[in-house]
């Protein structure tokens, strides 16, 4: 039977979706106590703030920080249910699709852009740099956490890209989740997206 390019690339998409799907599901449940550690991280760090606190005002700190983690995670794992993300995770969100002329009939636009970033490289850095598009949106849940932190008088580091000025989210994969699952189904991940990268570049 002759090769079908374009149905292997679809079957390899499908691979990469179902591989996302599965590293958003474990990601849900570790991603609230994993900013939860990050917050206690800076109360050992700025001790001083917490210090100064009384106990009311510890209770209003600790519900906010409560509701705004609960808020990031809401807000990440929405936007890790986004299929782009994982099809083109070394793009930046705000740059416009590519467009090739050259693009064969048939060969959908994600194929085209995906073989495109796959050559030319990426703005935001190879896949398991911290800097691409999955981990940003991972380390953005730590972003609500800013104006309670600000209101309560910490001192913020300084602002990192997706990830609030605080120093809360995860810089790890041992921090994100240090049962090591994570880590496991971000190998998954990723053999699955080199495999369909793999499969642009050679049919582009």
């Amino acid at each position: 039977m002759p090769r079908d390019p374009v149905a292997e690339l679809e079957a390899a998409r499908t691979t990469v979706l179902d591989e996302a799907g599965r590293f958003v599901q474990e990601l849900e449940p570790v991603l609230g106590p994993s900013l939860r550690a990050g917050f206690e991280r800076l109360r050992l760090a700025q001790p001083d703030r917490v210090g100064r606190l009384g106990e009311p005002t510890l209770a209003a700190l600790g519900a906010a920080v409560d509701r705004a983690i609960e808020l990031g995670v809401t807000e990440t794992v929405e936007r890790l249910r986004s299929p782009e993300i994982w099809v083109s995770p070394l793009t930046a969100p705000e740059l416009p699709p590519r467009i090739d002329p050259a693009r064969p009939l048939g060969v959908p636009e994600w194929v085209a852009r995906l073989g495109g970033s796959a050559r030319e490289g990426s703005s935001l850095g190879r896949l398991d740099d911290m800097t691409n598009r999955i981990w940003v949106a991972i380390s953005a849940a730590a972003k609500p956490l800013d104006p309670v932190l600000e209101e309560f008088g910490f001192r913020p580091e300084r602002r990192r890209l997706g990830g609030g000025s605080f120093g809360v989210a995860a810089r790890t994969l041992p921090q994100l989740d240090p049962s090591g699952a994570i880590g496991q189904r971000w190998k998954r991940y990723r053999a699955a997206y080199e495999r369909l990268t793999t499969l642009a570049a050679f049919d582009a």
